[in-house]
């Protein structure tokens, strides 16, 4: 590998390789959802593991805060589509939150620190508002819930909304339901979303001083939380049954607090004599399903001109990293894993035949595995989660350039070795690009372009904007029958999260490469 050690050695960043199954972005956002725990997990979901956790601060100021992430990022959920209005087409989730935390409306450190757990998820391919509806769907999934679908497209906002009002504790009840009315919901399904949306959490004395008075504060719970219920990291009914039987917390502090202006949730329930929540109560675990129902809707609700696409399934077998490199010896290679995603009750398999060049390889299963919420089975209190199985290869058969697809448990995937990036010597240090790619036959290297977008820190918002830019190619030497063409490209500023490399032959995609793997467990 002679040949790169003089161009490339200088940059030691990190990348990941360019197979990305069925498409990036469905690639990326799958394996937060699936890959909860364990083997190859995304760190998405150690924010809420346990349910109970509390991320961005640390050390014991975090664990006794007496604050919840799952809940946290149902309310940045709630706060960013509330302001929608459906009959205009405009606002709904698009992320515009993050321009709007100096807004009263919006006090309370859950939005900031949220996004700042977010920020390195965020690339080309993963924008801010679909993390915030991604956001709900975990504490929901994770903290207990029965499985939420996830539809992914948002896009998002370039500034604050315009539209204002938000219900606070001390909104009258006439106001906070023309608010409910105005992003869709009637009166009936606001109640609904109210008790889904508190069943997880608490209030807090630092952020709302007049529902949560300061002796509530202890060392054992500094920010002054009153749960809502008495499961305050448990997805399920308390806080219903709590309310009606007027037991434990009671339906919590915008119920029971001395400050009437300020029971909110009270006037909320009571407004049909308890009816909604009589009904709730009644559906048992179904619950669980209204739930899904109301806040899929909140999360689904868009600026007109967005289009939302297909629910995103959980892939039983997933190619993972599968691309063509270049061994130290300069000898072409094909490596990548298969990722075997299994449910509770199903036997995990030890191997795998992958098909390839009419011949089959065995392979062998990695000794650890990863849990998942997708394919688990709960059994009274007690949940046995799905487990993801990990199976490497690395294929250096002299051939192997010549394979347009590999095969796996009946499944083809398609592989295009004519054109592609070189992962191994294709890295990001600091704001320097360097990328190398391997063509095969004798074509020009100015027939190809090199296109980058970098999220990079954005004025007014956690949120990162997308800095694209071009670049072209210039020849360097040949290796083991394929030309090479390198290009060096400078970012305006240190990403905040993974790079996108596209190369393309005369204006058509030919390959994509993600650069900066290290970031956020992508």
């Amino acid at each position: 590998m002679r040949v790169f050690s003089l161009t490339v050695a200088l940059f030691a960043g990190l990348t990941n390789a360019a197979f990305y199954y069925p498409d990036v972005q469905t690639s990326l956002l799958e394996h937060i959802l699936v890959d909860n725990w364990g083997a190859y997990a995304s760190n998405f979901s150690s924010a809420i593991t346990p349910c109970t956790n509390y991320v961005t601060q640390i050390g014991e100021a975090a664990r006794n805060s007496g604050r919840t992430t799952a809940a946290q990022w149902m309310r940045v959920l709630f706060h960013d589509f509330i302001t929608a209005n459906v009959s205009a087409g405009t606002g709904g989730v698009d992320a515009s939150i993050g321009f709007e935390t100096a807004r009263g409306e919006n006090s309370g450190s859950a939005f900031n620190d949220s996004f700042t757990f977010w920020r390195p998820f965020v690339n080309e391919f993963v924008p801010m508002a679909d993390l915030v509806a991604l956001g709900t769907v975990m504490s929901n999934n994770l903290c207990g819930g029965h499985i939420m679908p996830y539809r992914p497209g948002r896009k998002d906002a370039n500034a604050a909304d315009p539209t204002t009002g938000v219900p606070a504790p001390e909104t009258d009840l006439e106001e906070t339901l023309v608010f409910f009315e105005r992003a869709g919901f009637d009166q009936t399904d606001s109640i609904k979303l109210t008790a889904c949306g508190h069943t997880l959490g608490s209030v807090h004395h630092g952020g709302f001083p007049d529902v949560v008075d300061d002796s509530a504060v202890t060392p054992n719970n500094t920010n002054g939380g009153v749960n809502f219920d008495t499961t305050r990291g448990v997805f399920d009914t308390k806080v219903v049954e709590e309310y009606l039987a007027w037991t434990g917390q009671k339906g919590g502090p915008l119920v029971t607090t001395a400050n009437i202006t300020a029971q909110s949730d009270l006037r909320l329930y009571e407004s049909d004599k308890n009816v909604t929540m009589r009904d709730l109560l009644g559906q048992g675990e179904s619950f669980k399903d209204t739930c899904v129902d109301l806040l899929g809707r909140a999360m689904n609700t868009v600026p007109g001109s967005v289009e939302l696409k297909a629910p995103i399934a959980p892939l039983t077998v997933k190619p993972i990293n599968v691309t063509f490199d270049f061994g130290s010896d300069g000898r072409l290679f094909l490596s990548g894993r298969i990722r075997i995603l299994s449910g509770a009750n199903d036997s995990n398999p030890k191997s795998l035949d992958l098909h390839i060049l009419n011949r089959d390889i065995k392979l062998e299963a990695e000794s650890e595995n990863g849990r998942s919420a997708w394919g688990s089975n709960l059994i009274g209190t007690s949940t046995t989660y799905g487990t993801t199985t990990y199976f490497p290869f690395s294929i250096d058969d002299p051939s192997i350039g010549k394979a347009k697809s590999f095969s796996i448990a009946g499944q083809t995937f398609s592989l295009q070795g004519e054109s592609f990036i070189v992962p191994s010597t294709s890295t990001l240090s600091g704001t320097t690009l360097n990328i190398i790619v391997a063509i095969q036959q004798s074509r020009p290297c100015n027939d190809f372009t090199l296109e980058t977008a970098s999220p990079e820190v954005r004025q007014g918002t956690l949120a990162p904007r997308i800095v694209e830019g071009t670049a072209a190619f210039q020849k360097a030497p040949g290796l083991s029958g394929y030309q090479l063409c390198q290009s060096v490209a400078q970012l305006d500023q240190e990403s905040t999260g993974l790079v996108s490399v596209k190369l393309l032959e005369s204006g058509v995609l030919v390959d994509t490469l993600l650069v900066n793997g290290g970031k956020a467990g992508w």
